[in-house]
């Protein structure tokens, strides 16, 4: 190559020669020498570069600083090119021996600068792809990225909108559910106010009748009396003393006989009234049901989803990573708390809509990661780190994750936690052998004995009975039923203790009696479970304001914690209390089914579809980023009240209970957890 042919090339850079591979513009260290083509002896020392451009078939490099000498020996381009680059993130490095196609000088003076354009004559294929590879993915890196950056905030805008749709037709649904249960809340309530109203009338009109029979007799007898005095007043006209006497008795049958003749007519005008109201009545009781049976149509679908909504809402406050429900949404005090009784609740809601995985994440938890305190689970852990935040040991929660162990193995056929529950129930026993009537103290550290305690351990050892045919269990069940018959029933007015030497009112006794024995062998028990469903409707029922989401004020129907007398904050409704009187209300109805009283079944319904009414008044959309609107249920109509059982009710009328939520999905769906069918 001559110095012409250089010149021409210097002038031109866009020659031949740089035409022969495609080029990309990337930067590579580069080090080289020159060496003599015949010799094959250094020409110089090693220099340091940089590519300008790449290609397969050799590579533009730039070069600062070069000797005088050196400049000669590249314009004379006669010289070869020991070549060594420095690919980045690769180990090796690349080796190849070129030629000098051409040079431009782009800089004069000190330092100097020249681009060198090298033509490969030796170099491994291998390493020719890959000197192209990562030039290319240096080349193309950026707009990759650009791509990448595109499509991820397009999907997070298309996720966003979605999101905030589907969070704005659930705020919409919860509200069409509060307008149609208050509308279907009013219809039964007023259906329940007739027929009582009718009744009475039917039960005045017999009564009145009755009377009519026996004042018609007792005119009959006085005319009758009439008749024979008038005799005697013939017979002894001569005895003026016995006719003056006479004459007043007659004068006084008399006067009865007209006063009894007004009574009958009085009576008679009031049974036409009456006949006439209970005609009124039947026909506004037929256009009421009709106007509920419309309503319904309308209303079951709206409810299903919603209670479809209110499992999801349940289910979006589960931690992925420890298996755990929050159990309050809203109270600052209690977040990221997770109560084990209401873990056991979630399991079963799980349990209830076939969800078999997030069940398993609640029970994993306490299988594998959950730290035992005197000898069983914690009352509370955290949702994020599994840590015990409630050191207290009581026996009902631990109760309750057994309950839930029992119902899931029954449903799934799956025995993985069965030694869990098993682990549970010798603790409980060990408890029940250190008492001498055998019941079960509210803990190992604590003196006082739980009704409900012991009632939901004669359902959980019933439970594990039928698991297992262990007689063992079997013994525990009878030796608590003792223990029950001995210190909870009283049967002065059929009221139920909270506990054993304790005669105050805990509403959830009552209910916790009749879902664990059941009526039947209440009854055969001695104990009547009418009576002790009417003694809870008497004492713990309340009417109340609810500030609903602290804007629109709801009158609710509900049942509190205690008897509402007593209550020193006024007068609380709570819904999962509330709930479990609805389970009640179910199963009573389902026992007179049984035995084919069929007028009892249905006001049992009846109360049952009413109080269900009113808790779904008070279902709330979740104003949480995890709640994304799903209806929910507030714990109570208080924030921060006294429950009157050691205990008060969390801050949240505004956003979600796990416990109220959960117990609205059992009622409505009749489930009864202290039962393993």
């Amino acid at each position: 190559m001559g110095n012409k042919d250089l010149s021409l090339k210097n002038e031109n850079p866009e020659t031949h020669e740089r035409r022969k591979y495609i080029r990309l513009n990337v930067i590579f260290p580069v080090e080289f020498q020159f060496i003599d083509p015949e010799t094959s002896g250094s020409v110089s020392e090693i220099k340091q570069g940089f590519t300008r451009d790449v290609g397969k078939g050799g590579i533009c490099i730039e070069v600062n600083n070069l000797e005088e000498g050196l400049e000669q020996v590249v314009k004379e381009g006669k010289v070869k090119v020991d070549v060594r680059l420095h690919i980045p993130l690769s180990a090796l490095e690349t080796k190849a021996v070129a030629k000098i196609a051409w040079y431009e000088k782009i800089k004069s003076g000190y330092p100097n600068k020249y681009l060198i354009g090298l033509s490969f004559l030796q170099i491994d294929s291998r390493d020719s792809n890959r000197i192209y590879f990562h030039a290319t993915r240096a080349t193309l890196t950026p707009a990759i990225i650009a791509i990448l950056f595109f499509f991820l905030v397009s999907g997070s805008a298309y996720f966003y909108f979605t999101g905030f749709k589907s969070k704005s037709d659930n705020i919409k649904l919860v509200e069409e559910l509060n307008q149609l249960s208050t509308k279907k809340s009013e219809l039964e309530k007023k259906i329940m106010g007739l027929d009582k109203e009718y009744k009475a009338a039917g039960c005045k009109i017999v009564l009145n009748d009755d009377n009519i029979q026996k004042y018609q007799a007792r005119i009959k007898d006085l005319e009758k009396v009439s008749t024979d005095t008038k005799t005697k007043d013939k017979l002894i006209t001569y005895l003026k003393k016995d006719k003056e006497k006479t004459k007043a008795i007659v004068k006084h049958v008399l006067y009865q006989r007209a006063r009894f003749n007004g009574k009958v007519e009085n009576l008679s005008k009031e049974n036409i009234y009456l006949k006439n109201r209970v005609s009124k009545l039947s026909n506004q009781r037929t256009l009421a049901e009709s106007s509920l049976k419309d309503l319904m149509s309308s209303f079951n679908p709206v409810e299903e989803k919603n209670i479809s909504n209110m499992y999801k809402w349940i289910k979006n406050h589960q931690n992925m990573r420890t298996g755990l429900v929050m159990s309050y949404e809203g109270d600052k005090n209690l977040e990221e708390w997770a109560f084990t009784y209401d873990q056991s609740l979630a399991c079963q809601a799980f349990i209830l809509m076939r969800d078999k995985e997030n069940a398993k994440g609640i029970l994993n938890f306490y299988k594998d990661i959950a730290e035992i305190s005197e000898g069983a689970f914690a009352n509370a852990y955290d949702t994020s780190t599994g840590k015990i935040v409630e050191y207290n040991v009581h026996s009902g929660p631990n109760i309750w994750l057994g309950i839930a162990i029992a119902q899931y193995t029954k449903k799934f056929k799956d025995e993985e936690y069965l030694l869990v529950a098993e682990d549970i129930a010798r603790w409980l026993i060990m408890l029940q052998n250190r008492d001498k009537d055998f019941g079960i103290r509210g803990g190992p550290k604590f003196e006082w004995f739980s009704i409900e305690h012991n009632l939901d351990a004669y359902a959980f050892f019933g439970m594990l009975y039928k698991i297992t045919e262990d007689d063992v269990y079997m013994e525990a069940q009878n030796r608590t039923f003792d223990w029950l018959k001995k210190n909870s029933f009283s049967r002065l007015g059929y009221k139920l203790n909270r506990g054993k030497g304790d005669a105050t009112i805990a509403t959830n006794t009552f209910a916790w009696a009749i879902a664990a024995i059941g009526p039947k062998l209440l009854k055969e028990s001695g104990m009547d479970p009418e009576q002790i469903m009417d003694f809870a409707e008497t004492n713990c029922l309340v009417t109340v304001d609810y500030i609903k989401q602290k804007v629109e004020k709801v009158k609710i129907a509900g049942f509190d914690f205690e008897k509402y007398e007593h209550m020193a904050n006024g007068w609380v409704v709570s819904t999962e209390w509330t709930s479990q009187m609805i389970m009640l209300f179910k199963i009573m109805a389902d026992y007179y089914k049984e035995n084919r009283e069929f007028d009892k079944a249905g006001y049992y319904d009846k109360k049952a579809n009413f109080y269900l009414s009113e808790i779904e008044k008070m279902v709330i959309s979740s104003p949480s980023r995890v709640g994304q609107g799903y209806g929910c249920l507030p714990y109570a109509t208080q924030d921060d009240v006294d429950t009157g059982h050691g205990w008060r009710v969390a801050n949240g009328t505004r956003t979600g209970s796990t416990a109220g939520t959960a117990y609205a999905i059992f009622a409505k769906y009749n489930y009864n957890p202290l039962v393993l069918d």
